[in-house]
């Protein structure tokens, strides 16, 4: 009886983490990681596909990963996410749309997507925003990086360039 009771358990378990597929992608915006980041959705064409998110986790429904990987590829996926920033009394809160997001992304061991917002102080001279919008970002993962041309150094990259 003990050993069914397990079976069942363990069968109803394997069967609850099926329901959905994870990557491991940290999204950090202006050098930080943000646990707030909120409405995350992947678009496809008009069509919404919500996901879950924790620093480090990133989580989609199995049934919308799957209706993702079997849907007409001629449209390209977008990851759109909101990050609300509190500073004192004033809460801002920003859209950002990653323009190349890819499902693979799920099948790496990580994923670092760097944003930067361009009307920041710190980023407004060394990063170029997208066109029409206020920011810029990169990503990098096991397999390669995509890093974008830069206004200038960062402080660390000039560190870098004064030591070789």
């Amino acid at each position: 009886m003990r050993n069914l009771i397990l079976i069942l358990v363990f069968l109803l378990s394997s069967k609850i983490s099926s329901q959905s597929k994870e990557g491991n992608i940290i999204i950090t915006v202006d050098q930080n990681v943000h646990p707030s980041l909120s409405n995350m959705y992947i678009l496809k064409g008009d069509q919404k596909y919500y996901i879950s998110y924790f620093p480090g986790k990133f989580v989609i429904k199995e049934a919308d990963y799957q209706d993702l990987l079997h849907k007409d590829n001629s449209s390209s996926l977008k990851l759109v996410l909101s990050s609300n920033l509190q500073c004192k009394d004033d809460l801002t809160s920003k859209l950002y749309e990653i323009e190349d997001f890819k499902l693979s992304w799920l099948d790496q061991p990580y994923v670092i997507l760097y944003i930067y917002n361009t009307d920041n102080k710190n980023y407004k001279n060394i990063y170029n925003p997208l066109p029409g919008k206020a920011y810029t970002y990169d990503y990098e993962y096991p397999g390669g990086t995509m890093k974008r041309v830069q206004k200038s150094f960062t402080k660390d990259q000039k560190k870098c360039q004064t030591n070789n």
